[in-house]
């Protein structure tokens, strides 16, 4: 979901300098001039956490970044409170809408003042809402994260007036004060574009007080967070749908389940929205530009068709042009967009596109980390063909002696079969059940109060047991798991990918530091020289003898970020792009230079 808004900012890339517009870029769930995170349309102040309080003067409060970070993580719902509000689901998922408005205007905004900050309003299928390492990654301004300094000024103007000396039910939880931080900043700081990323759902998400969005889009969709938003595709569809207004104009995905196509429809005519299916990428009138995308595969060449419907419709509507023209051919009822001609910024943006812990490659010596949060069965299969890729170009020698590892964990209720099982047969030598907890390296800002290590312990070891039964042979799994009343899909089970070799073993290591120090024998600086020590899992010959250890990191966003807080302490590192690269897509409008990769 987040490599959608990368795409999307990308192609305003030129922009920025020539018609000097304010860019927002969101990271993960949804930041951009209007943000929530509502990471469950049910977590209303009902639900969270207890927090002690005391009223403290001026002079004695603590206003550094660290005491923010504290506050925040105050809001965060306990394991219990998340437990009682999946069993609840939709009970009070009406009342999010209200008391999100209730709290923006204790912050002294109005919704007439949310009215006035032009939205691109976004629902994507893949759920990404935490940061990685810094919460400061969740509200970008022109591009780049929030400075610490300025989220803590803002942080506590907001904090103050919709917090402080207020019983914990009488306060937002987490995802829906950073919310109206978001759009608070965005407010004060006169953003001009806004990309505001759902966090689960849409109908009911603390995101969908906007008003009047510019222009929506919605993503493929998948059977994720069912125990929020439904077990049916129809159900989710609804959900997602809901972000759809009068008169404004939704894209949309139309590599759909049919009966999530039905329910768009649906929905489009109910709230009067005009709903259009974007064309394939490489139906667009490319030009002399290569159709080359920085992130991998074929999810990534839809959500760029998305992207680029979305950001051409803004712009068209920005600078009064007409918007991207539509064809009624489609059997379901939907219209579709008429591909157009891509523009040196639209190839330019989906070229630059990256995505921290998106096909993210990171190198520390002979370690080769690999880092991919996806989390859902379409991403999981993406993330799979990429690593298949990257790990050949990572081998310069054939004589050199390769050792793979996969890191994985899982978070919610998805089904770790499912996410497995793409790498039965994938040429790993190791897989590392790890939980989300950092460990030494971690900051305040990855400290999570939702679930407890013993849960997190729990599911390692469901985990390891599941990655061995799945290895065995495949009318085995069936026959086992059916008597285990665990209601397996043999759509869940692809018998190419089972193992045709040795078992690949599985360990599990209790925190993410503990295992990327397991992993690295001290060869990786920035893990530090101390080798833990871990019962019961001597270090394999191979590895300690490997001239090349390639480590797969996924599963779990929250994995992902918890491992970047390891190996890149200093914080995510500030892209660097070659200014000539840009020159000669721009100068390509005027000269007849090549573009690099252009055939």
């Amino acid at each position: 979901m987040g490599p959608l808004f990368q795409v999307l900012m990308r192609s305003f890339l030129s922009l920025v300098k020539t018609k000097r517009l304010a860019i927002l870029e969101p990271v993960f769930c949804g930041s951009f001039n209007q943000t929530s995170y509502s990471t469950s349309p049910l977590w209303t102040t009902s639900y969270q956490k207890t927090f002690s309080y005391r009223k403290m003067s001026s002079s004695s409060q603590d206003t550094s970044y660290e005491a923010a970070i504290t506050a925040l993580n105050s809001l965060q719902s306990n394991a219990q409170s998340i437990q009682k509000m999946r069993n609840e689901r939709q009970k009070n998922a009406h009342l999010n809408l209200p008391i999100t408005r209730m709290y923006l205007e204790r912050t002294g905004m109005t919704m007439d003042d949310l009215d006035s900050i032009k939205t691109i309003h976004v629902r994507t299928g893949f759920y990404s809402s935490p940061h990685l390492v810094s919460a400061t990654e969740r509200v970008r301004l022109d591009g780049l994260p929030i400075h610490k300094e300025k989220f803590t000024e803002y942080f506590w103007i907001v904090y103050n007036k919709v917090c402080r000396g207020r019983l914990s039910e009488d306060r937002p939880p987490y995802f829906q004060f950073l919310t109206i931080l978001a759009f608070y900043i965005f407010w004060r700081e006169a953003v001009e574009v806004a990309i505001i990323e759902v966090g689960i759902g849409g109908e009911y998400d603390c995101t969908n007080i906007i008003r009047n969005p510019v222009v929506t889009g919605i993503t493929a969709l998948g059977l994720d967070h069912t125990n929020i938003l439904g077990n049916y595709i129809s159900e989710i569809a609804w959900h997602k749908a809901g972000i759809m207004k009068r008169g404004v104009t939704t894209y949309i995905d139309g590599d759909q389940p049919e009966a999530a196509l039905k329910k768009i429809e649906e929905r489009g005519k109910e709230k009067g929205a005009d709903v259009s299916i974007v064309p394939f990428l490489d139906e667009y009138g490319w030009g002399r530009f290569p159709m080359i995308l920085g992130l991998h595969g074929q999810v990534q060449q839809r959500n760029a068709s998305l992207a680029l419907a979305l950001s051409r419709h803004f712009l068209s509507t920005l600078l009064k042009e007409p918007t991207p023209a539509v064809l009624l051919e489609t059997g379901v009822g939907i219209s579709t967009v008429q591909p157009f001609n891509i523009r040196a910024e639209d190839a330019l943006g989906l070229l630059l596109t990256d995505w921290p812990g998106r096909n993210q490659l990171i190198q520390q010596g002979r370690i080769n980390y690999l880092l991919d949060g996806a989390h859902t069965e379409e991403s999981i299969k993406a993330c799979r063909s990429w690593f298949n890729v990257a790990s050949k170009r990572l081998v310069t020698n054939s004589t050199e002696k390769i050792f793979k590892i996969m890191v994985f964990n899982t978070s919610g209720d998805r089904d770790p079969r499912v996410l497995l099982q793409p790498f039965l047969n994938s040429g790993l030598d190791l897989v590392i059940f790890c939980t989300n907890i950092v460990g030494g390296y971690g900051t305040k800002d990855q400290e999570n109060f939702t679930t407890t290590e013993k849960i997190q312990i729990s599911r390692c070891e469901n985990h390891l047991h599941v990655w061995t039964k799945m290895q065995s042979n495949a009318a085995n799994v069936l026959n086992s798991e059916n008597q285990e009343s665990e209601c397996v899909s043999s759509s869940l089970l692809n018998f190419a990918n089972l193992p045709s070799s040795d078992p690949i073993p599985g360990v599990i290591i209790p925190s993410i530091s503990e295992a990327l120090e397991w992993i690295s024998l001290g060869s990786d600086p920035n893990l530090g020289p101390n080798l833990p020590t871990i019962p019961l899992h001597p270090i394999p010959q191979d590895l300690e003898t490997a001239d090349q250890i390639q480590v797969l990191i996924t599963g779990s966003l929250h994995l992902v970020g918890g491992a970047l807080a390891c190996i890149q302490p200093d914080g995510l590192p500030e892209r660097v792009v070659d200014p000539g690269l840009i020159a000669r897509y721009l100068g390509l409008k005027n000269s007849l230079g090549s573009v690099p990769g252009m055939m």
